[in-house]
């Protein structure tokens, strides 16, 4: 009860209204938001989840569900640490902002100022670049490989030309290996391995007193164990999920009590607590987006800033970012004109309970009513425009390749080597669906079908017709 007082009082604070007027509903909705939240947990075979919610200057609802593990069953707690995946993505992009402001780096210069033994291609790509998807780096990720500091960089003086999909500064093309090297500039720049980096420019600042990179230190706290989904339920993964080389894109451990520290900072401006723990030029430039993000719904309008997505949700101007690898998902959802965030970190491949997250967004912000879908009218496409798109595109030749090819008269998309393959259907003017994925068609100049954008990622065209 006396949770739910506190956070009636701040949601009467934000919007100047009574806080008698609130209360019936505000105790009600944060019942609600936890009922949600246990019922999706138990539909999705989520083992456990810590929730937070953010408006004005303080935490008004933090709550952790379910166990840290199906064979301790420890107990989910808002100090429960979670390895978020990409949602790491934005704080990476926040301590180079943090340097950035200190002085110690630029954005838009080549990174070869920082550090040395890059291939020459690589070295002349600015952070501003990496930090936009912006490179031309192709995708991969991994899940286990070595656990030193020192095969970061390593890894990315590894890299050739054969890292590039296409000419930097070309199109949006999300990346991993693209924050891996980010993450590694971080700490080049810094003086300092990129997890010291994080503490320094980070962690430290922001009083995220339990976060952490190497997970030999995220150990010594309770920690939540990666699961995933069998036909018997979910099983704990071992060994447990770790690659030094993704660490920057994927790899900081965290609860929602010391993530909440960062959201409160974007939302007030760097504050904290009253004071300043970040540059107020440190959220701006976190907030500012660079470019559209291809494909999607039209009506978010989304653009792509650093570690995060800006759009438009049901009117309402947010940044979020999820996060997805073996044995965990996360969520942040941030509103800065309405100083609200919600988080959401979870102990199950690819679980953020979207669910969860829409009710926690409902209960604080003015959201229109959502829209209904329907079904857009499209022109058939002729022979002649089907056969246009016929191709193999390429973002990595072993990971993410496509081929699309004529089945008769149907247009067809399948991964190279594939038996089968699914009908493209077209749904507007160079956006299509299949398998329950979207595509979106980039054309050239000169009206040639150029790149493909699946799940974030562009593949380029690199043949004609089969």
């Amino acid at each position: 009860m006396r949770a739910a007082l506190f956070a009636i009082v701040a949601f009467a604070l934000i919007t100047g209204l009574p806080a008698t007027m609130q209360a019936q509903s505000i105790v009600h909705d944060f019942h609600d938001l936890e009922v949600v939240a246990r019922e999706e947990l138990e539909a999705t075979g989520t083992p456990g989840a810590a929730v937070a919610v953010i408006l004005g200057d303080r935490v008004v609802f933090a709550k952790g569900f379910g166990v840290a593990s199906v064979e301790s069953r420890e107990p989910v707690t808002t100090d429960t640490l979670f390895r978020v995946a990409s949602t790491t993505k934005m704080l990476t992009a926040a301590a180079l902002a943090s340097l950035e402001e200190r002085g110690g780096v630029r954005f838009d210069v080549p990174i070869a100022r920082y550090a040395k033994g890059l291939d020459a291609k690589v070295g002349v790509l600015t952070l501003h670049q990496l930090l936009s998807h912006t490179a031309g780096l192709r995708d991969e990720s991994s899940y286990s490989g070595p656990h030193d500091d020192e095969a970061l960089g390593a890894y990315v003086r590894s890299w050739k030309s054969d890292y590039f999909f296409t000419e930097p500064g070309v199109i949006y093309s999300y990346s991993n290996p693209g924050y891996a090297l980010a993450g590694f500039i971080l700490g080049t720049a810094a003086g300092k391995q990129y997890a010291e980096a994080m503490d320094e420019m980070l962690f430290e600042p922001l009083g995220m007193r339990r976060s952490a990179v190497r997970p030999m230190l995220a150990m010594t706290y309770p920690i939540a164990q990666a699961h995933d989904t069998t036909a018997t339920g979910p099983r704990v993964v071992r060994p447990f999920p770790d690659d030094a080389r993704f660490w920057p894109n994927g790899g900081v451990f965290t609860s929602v009590h010391d993530f909440s520290r960062f959201a409160l900072a974007f939302v007030n401006g760097g504050k904290v607590d009253g004071k300043q723990a970040l540059a107020r030029a440190v959220i701006v430039r976190l907030s500012k987006p660079h470019l559209p993000r291809p494909g999607g719904v039209a009506e978010d309008e989304a653009k792509v800033a650093y570690g995060l997505v800006e759009r438009l949700h049901r009117g309402v101007r947010v940044f979020q970012h999820g996060g997805s690898r073996l044995g965990s998902g996360s969520v942040v959802r941030m509103a800065p004109e309405h100083r609200f965030a919600v988080i959401i970190l979870a102990n199950r491949t690819g679980s953020f309970l979207p669910k969860t997250l829409e009710k926690a967004t409902e209960l604080c912000l003015p959201l229109r009513r959502e829209a209904d879908p329907g079904r857009k009218a499209t022109r058939p496409l002729t022979r002649g425009e089907k056969e246009r798109l016929v191709g193999r595109y390429v973002n990595h030749p072993d990971e993410l390749t496509v081929e699309i090819f004529m089945d008769g008269d149907a247009l067809m998309i399948r991964r190279p080597g594939e038996k089968t393959a699914a009908p493209l259907v077209a749904n507007g003017e160079g956006l299509f669906s299949f398998g329950g994925q979207e595509l979106a068609v980039i054309f050239g100049p000169e009206g040639t079908p150029t790149y493909v954008h699946l799940g974030g990622r562009a593949l380029k065209r690199s043949g004609g017709r089969r």
